[in-house]
């Protein structure tokens, strides 16, 4: 009888200590989502405060930012002299999962070239400037028919006669180019009477009249996601900003 009696004191012990093993795994997923979801409240709300001094330096400058960091500066970024403000928040806050904020602008266009066709005579240089922050931008090129010229940047050629083709038309070109702070000088020459050239040259390391996208990447820190996991999004041409989350 002892070890009949034994057997069952230890078949019990298990059964509770199973109970209380699977009670432990429900409170700690529970006690878990509870920490998630307040991650996430608390990530709106930074990500809202952010927002709006996004807005109010648009308010002030008439343009969205290059950078969040451009808040925190007393001094005011290139191109956005008049009316700053600044600093517009005392610190950009990393995520409750530790991570930066992202923020995104779409490129802004500092220059497009009027359409110059060459009438008769002797090939003519066009030449034209532009402002820009220093950094990387958008060649793009609408090629027409011409087939004897290059195109120069503050001195350098960045592209070649040898690269402009007759066919297709219009031939596209495009290429990485780097800024200067500054006054930005372009020249091509207009070959062949009758065509011509349309230059584009675009950068999102310019400030923006348009829209930002600013948002957490979550939990898992990469873009996507479902559940805890799902990025956290602010778009400002939306409303409400916060975009629906998977």
């Amino acid at each position: 009888m002892k070890g009949k009696k034994k057997g069952i004191w230890l078949v019990e012990s298990l059964v509770v200590v199973g109970i209380i093993c699977i009670l432990a795994i429900i409170s700690l997923k529970l006690v878990g989502n509870v920490l998630q979801k307040a991650k996430v409240v608390s990530a709106k709300a930074q990500i809202a405060q952010i927002a709006q001094a996004l807005e109010d330096v648009k308010n002030d400058t008439g343009y969205y930012p290059v950078y969040l960091s451009d808040l925190l500066s007393e001094t005011p970024p290139n191109m956005q002299e008049q009316g700053w403000r600044g600093p517009y928040v005392r610190e950009v806050p990393l995520d409750p999962w530790g991570s930066q904020y992202f923020y995104q602008i779409p490129p802004t266009t500092l220059w497009n070239s009027p359409t110059l066709p060459r009438q008769s005579g002797k090939p003519e240089t066009y030449t034209a400037s532009f402002e820009a922050r220093p950094g990387q931008a958008l060649l793009r090129v609408e090629n027409y028919g011409i087939t004897a010229c290059n195109i120069t940047l503050n001195g350098v050629v960045v592209v070649t006669e040898s690269e402009f083709k007759n066919n297709p038309r219009p031939q596209i070109i495009e290429k990485w180019i780097n800024l200067q702070a500054g006054n930005n000088i372009i020249v091509w020459a207009r070959s062949t009477p009758g065509d011509y050239l349309i230059v584009n040259i675009s950068s999102d390391k310019v400030p923006t009249r348009e829209y930002f996208i600013l948002g957490s990447y979550a939990k898992d820190k990469i873009a996507g996601g479902k559940g805890f996991a799902a990025d956290i999004v602010w778009d400002s041409r939306t409303y409400p900003n916060f975009q629906p989350q998977e």
